[in-house]
């Protein structure tokens, strides 16, 4: 880097990257299109992130912001290539001195776009002016993204939930507790795993908004592994007086209740597996159990496999043919 106007983008983001537990690693030999690399490990020293940055910084970099967004272009061929298909995320990063300004972008297929309307010979990039680099927002974005094929990526969510499925497939106890806002548009709401293994008990919390999805659709999107039913007696109290409502009449002259339709037993047997307890008609409770479907049990049968060492592995067969 060639100049003081980007020496001082690198050594903010460098500082930003400090106060926000980031390793920030500069890498001064001209690679392309990567300045620095980030790294962010957890408290065990698991590396939870490492990302590559473009770094560029100067008010010319700033010239077409059209107030959501800043234009980034002269791309060309070879460095989308490289950001593409690079194996880590790879991020470019805007820098203007004159008032601090600090916003990035990821570096994919996805927000790379051709000049011209897609007949252009150059790329650009439109990078958000409210994704403020390493706030607390883009933090978590950026610990989410990955350049890794979908196949790994969707393994690695699997991954991420193992101790959860081996706890169940050990005879312990995983239920799910969620409170939705069902008048909101926003999917705002909570989202818990409570986590009995038999010795103690955890609860992890799932702090993301689920914006115009149901949460009985979010459910098995987020533990696709799972079957879900009420946790029975949580929900006693409630469906027991539904039932009274509808299969049973008061008898004031005896003070009971009496049966006129379906038993509590078959009434409870009729009931959705994945009901919720309305609050007002504001909030959907749910308190649910959960087990191992055929997905979670076929994981847990392939990540067995493939963890352990295998003395065929590296065989391949060779192609014949004309």
């Amino acid at each position: 880097m060639a100049n003081t106007t980007e020496r001082i983008g690198v050594s903010y983001c460098s500082l930003i990257a400090a106060k926000t537990e980031w390793m920030f690693r500069e890498q001064p030999i001209d690679d392309i299109g990567i300045d620095a690399h980030m790294e962010r490990t957890d408290t065990d020293g698991k590396v939870q992130q490492l990302l590559a940055l473009q770094i560029k910084s100067g008010e010319s970099y700033f010239k077409e912001n059209k107030g959501d967004y800043v234009v980034f272009r002269d791309i060309d061929d070879r460095q989308y290539n490289y950001w593409t298909t690079n194996t880590l995320p790879c991020i470019v990063v805007l820098y203007n001195p004159k008032d601090d300004m600090c916003i990035w972008q990821k570096l994919s297929v996805d927000t790379i776009q051709k000049t011209c309307g897609g007949t252009g010979k150059g790329y650009y990039v439109n990078v958000p002016t409210d994704q403020v680099f390493l706030d607390d927002i883009s933090n978590k974005l950026l610990l989410t993204y990955t350049n890794l094929p979908e196949h790994i990526t969707n393994y690695n969510f699997l991954l991420s939930q193992k101790k959860f499925m081996q706890i169940i497939q050990e005879g312990g106890q995983v239920k799910l507790h969620s409170n939705e806002w069902v008048n909101k548009c926003s999917g705002k709401g909570e989202i818990e795993l409570i986590v009995d293994d038999g010795n103690s008990i955890k609860k992890y919390s799932y702090p993301y908004w689920f914006p115009y999805t149901v949460y009985t659709d979010v459910f098995p999107r987020l533990f696709p592994w799972a079957n879900f039913i009420v946790d029975d007696e949580y929900y006693e109290e409630i469906d027991e007086a539904l039932w009274r409502e509808l299969h049973c009449y008061y008898d004031k002259e005896e003070d009971e209740w009496i049966e006129v339709g379906d038993s509590f037993e078959e009434f409870r047997a009729s009931l959705d597996l994945m009901r919720y307890i309305d609050h007002a008609g504001e909030v959907a409770e749910y308190m649910l159990v959960l087990s191992l479907n055929e997905l979670g049990e076929s994981f847990l049968k392939i990540d067995q496999y493939v963890s352990q060492p295998r003395p065929y592995a590296g065989t391949r067969p060779n192609e014949e043919g004309n």
